[in-house]
């Protein structure tokens, strides 16, 4: 399946990806997805260049994306 970049399937998913590789131990999971949501929030407000309605639509994505990984008990591996 193929997923949009900017979606909140997308972020999802890159939220996952990144605690399976960089399991953090000692965070707890909400810890973990707040800290990979900082640093997805820096990239998309500092470094990533697009239109502005597209960088609020992004980050509101991500918030989306983040707090339901939050709410649901994922399992990353």
């Amino acid at each position: 399946m193929t997923v949009l970049f900017g979606t909140v399937e997308y972020f999802e998913q890159e939220v996952l990806r990144y605690l399976s590789v960089n399991q953090m131990g000692r965070w707890t999971k909400e810890d973990e997805i707040s800290l990979v949501y900082s640093k997805l929030e820096d990239e998309i407000l500092y470094d990533f260049i697009c239109h502005e309605k597209l960088r609020i639509e992004y980050l509101k994505n991500l918030t989306f994306a983040c707090n339901k990984l939050k709410i649901d008990n994922y399992q990353y591996v």
